[in-house]
């Protein structure tokens, strides 16, 4: 598991198709049924590297692409999730990930006992299966994401702009949302786009919701494309939903520039 296969710069290609590039379209066209030339498929991604002016990943990024890619594999039933869990677990041993070693643990020690214990725990292999699959799907909902919003709490709310898009103003920023979004609390959905889309004069209700508001909290779900902010008690769900427009983008008055692009991904 550890050698990069044609297939996997294929299968990158393929992800990256909607950067519209010729030298992307023309990787991913090649068929992953038929015998490859490794040196062919290097060749046509060093070309589409230059095309999209990225260097070369740094060894976190490759890690990181490389775990999530075997994590992706787990969403479904799979006859190599043993393998595949055992190859997580030492590769965030190998690269001192410590999170991603406390998140595979007790799958990890499982499969240990199961194999080399003496299945102290009457683990049938059916069982097992099943909880790899759950950690898994719960582990991937639920990552947040490892960019920092820091700057942001702290932060009150000053305006809300509902114009050409619903805007709303920071202290020291802003957060533009041209996507589907709600409000609520701790116990039910207080307002969402499909109201103000409904009615427009819900918008007032918006402005009283959040205006002068404290930044609380700002958290992003790395695989559902979820941002959450949480507004004194009242918390904002902003979720990309779309494959071919922008989402949101989250700014302050520095450097800071977070931006949800067409089909999720976060730039």
């Amino acid at each position: 598991m550890n050698t990069v296969k044609p297939t996997d710069y294929i299968e990158w290609a393929v992800d990256s198709l909607c950067l519209d590039v010729r030298e992307i379209k023309k990787l991913a066209s090649m068929s992953i049924e038929q015998a490859l030339n490794p040196f062919e498929i290097e060749q046509l991604f060093d070309a589409a590297m230059r095309a999209i002016q990225w260097g070369v990943p740094m060894k976190e990024e490759c890690v990181s692409y490389y775990m999530k890619s075997l994590h992706s594999k787990l969403l479904l039933p799979n006859q190599n999730a043993i393998l595949i869990v055992k190859e997580l677990y030492d590769c965030a041993v190998a690269n001192d990930l410590f999170e991603e070693q406390r998140n595979w643990q007790e799958v990890s020690d499982a499969i240990a006992d199961f194999e080399y214990g003496g299945n102290v725990q009457g683990m049938s292999v059916e069982r097992l299966y099943e909880m790899i699959i759950h950690c898994a799907r719960k582990l991937w909902h639920t990552k947040i994401s490892s960019v920092t919003s820091q700057q942001f709490i702290g932060q009150k709310i000053t305006d809300v702009e509902t114009g050409v898009h619903f805007t709303i103003l920071f202290e020291k920023g802003a957060l533009t949302i041209e996507c589907p979004w709600r409000i609520r609390n701790a116990d039910a959905i207080l307002l969402g786009e499909t109201d103000v889309n409904a009615n427009q004069r819900e918008w007032k209700s918006v402005k009283e919701l959040l205006a002068g508001k404290t930044i609380e909290d700002v958290q992003l779900l790395e695989q559902c494309q979820l941002l959450i902010v949480q507004c004194g008690d009242c918390f904002l769900d902003v979720f990309h939903a779309s494959s071919f427009f922008d989402g949101w983008t989250l700014s302050d008055d520095a450097d800071f520039y977070l931006f949800s692009m067409h089909g999720g991904s976060i730039a």
